[in-house]
């Protein structure tokens, strides 16, 4: 009878600490999942800064007056370049492909009020300027 009890007192206590180290798996799981996440989010973050900036650094003087601030207005989105939305570009390799837009507000208080920029997505080469409506 004691033999009986003791297994059965074993084998409930081994069942509740094979349930808590499950628990703690899924938790530090879970923390590794956030990390990679908020790490890529940072990454993502960091080149879109790099991307204006270095682009910012590639534009002629003149260009950078029609510009209202500093590179840090600009937004960065991915868009896939077609041939109607590129101005002054002899490079035909780009149509087709990926290529970031930065997009810069600018002094003009007409419409439109702002320049559109494409860079190279690997290079963040600077490729051309856009058309606007």
């Amino acid at each position: 009878m004691k033999k009986t009890v003791l297994f059965i007192l074993s084998f409930c206590l081994l069942l509740g600490l094979f349930a808590c180290s499950d628990q703690i798996k899924q938790a530090k799981n879970s923390d590794d999942q956030n990390n990679v996440s908020n790490k890529e989010r940072v990454n993502k973050d960091k080149n879109e800064n790099d991307v204006r900036k270095i682009i910012w650094e590639q534009l002629s003087a003149k260009q950078k007056e029609w510009i209202d601030g500093t590179w840090k207005d600009g937004k960065v989105s991915k868009v896939t370049l077609n041939e109607y939305m590129i101005t002054e570009i002899d490079d035909k390799s780009y149509e087709g492909k990926e290529v970031y837009l930065i997009d810069f507000p600018t002094k003009n208080k007409g419409t439109p009020n702002n320049v559109i920029i494409y860079a190279d997505v690997n290079t963040f080469k600077y490729i051309g300027n856009g058309l606007l409506d």
